[in-house]
């Protein structure tokens, strides 16, 4: 790639991205933004969609682990009083109850072991 393209490659990028940036702190909707600045919606989130792309191309992935996460049971300290979890969470391979008095080590556990399975 020559250093022109390069060039009129970035400088499309910085244009779009202060468009989108201007869009969104509008207070518009994206379709009646891009109807005032005579925008195609398509061409909008096409470049939304670029501007994503390479910012999460940007960013460490996590490392992988080759080993399924493993899930165990735990103990509450204290006993559960009205037997309502404080926290439901619907996953589409599991349902995660929190109730009141669980300690902040499990909650922490639980949530990071979520983060890498998601």
């Amino acid at each position: 790639m020559g250093q022109v393209t390069k060039v009129k490659k970035y400088l499309k990028r910085e244009q779009w991205s202060a468009l989108i940036s201007d869009c969104q702190s509008s207070g518009m909707t994206v379709t009646a933004w891009c109807k005032q600045n005579s925008i195609c919606e398509q061409t909008y989130y096409r470049n939304l969609r670029k501007l994503r792309e390479e910012a999460c191309g940007s960013f460490p992935l996590p490392a992988q682990s080759d080993k399924p996460a493993v899930f165990k049971q735990l103990q509450l300290k204290q006993p559960v009083s009205d037997g309502k979890a404080a926290i439901l969470i619907h996953l589409p391979y599991a349902t995660l109850e929190v109730h009141n008095g669980a300690c902040r080590e499990t909650l922490e556990a639980v949530l990071a072991t979520l983060k890498s399975t998601c």
